[in-house]
């Protein structure tokens, strides 16, 4: 008995440890503000706005990545998907030691219902189901880890491991080439549908 209340003890302990400590992600920056922020701005700047999905498995789907700015202070990350928005990260630019060094402090949260048809069929269609905390833990601090190094290094700054919607594309097999040029294809040509203006013809019999 002691074995069966120990084992969801220690679970229990662990997603509670895990929600705290994942409830923002944090990363100390030994530079201004001023230029760590305009360095994490700038691999945002460095991406394409919009473009289409691939993730191994599922279905091409358009994205669209929106960036509000308060400069030197905040970004605000949104990522929609098919119009949606699946995901929001807040990064806050915090100045520490004086000015000389930068706490950027970043929260992400998704939408599970967008990501999980975002990521439908997909190798990370698990992902979709994770709670904020461990996005923040796993995925947003790692990420801070390795932006914070270049800032730091005055390099350019850009999204580890991001390529370009045109050098994506040339990278892919070919089968896989032709389904997104497909998916682009049908995007272009489907009708626009304004759901409002189809209820109000059918109200009126039109």
């Amino acid at each position: 008995m002691r074995k069966l209340l120990i084992g969801p003890a220690l679970t229990g302990v662990g997603w509670l440890a895990g929600s705290h400590y994942g409830a923002k992600a944090e990363q100390i920056v030994h530079k201004s503000p001023d230029t760590t922020y305009a360095g994490i701005a700038q691999a945002f700047d460095n991406m394409s706005p919009s473009g289409t999905t691939h993730f191994e498995g599922g279905t091409p789907m358009p994205y669209e990545i929106k960036v509000d700015r308060t400069p030197g202070e905040r970004l605000v990350v949104r990522v929609m998907f098919n119009g949606r928005e699946g995901g929001e990260t807040d990064i806050a630019f915090t100045p520490q030691n004086n000015g000389q060094d930068t706490l950027v402090t970043a929260k992400a949260h998704g939408d599970r219902e967008v990501l999980r048809a975002a990521l439908a069929g997909s190798t990370n269609a698990r992902l979709a189901y994770a709670p904020d905390w461990m996005l923040n833990l796993l995925a947003v601090r790692p990420l801070l880890q390795q932006l914070a190094r270049q800032v730091e290094s005055g390099q350019a700054v850009s999204m580890p491991g991001y390529q370009s919607q045109t050098d994506w594309e040339s990278s892919l097999p070919p089968d896989q080439q032709k389904q997104v040029q497909e998916w682009r294809q049908y995007e272009a040509s489907r009708p626009m549908v304004d759901p409002n203006a189809d209820a109000q013809r059918y109200m009126n019999g039109t």
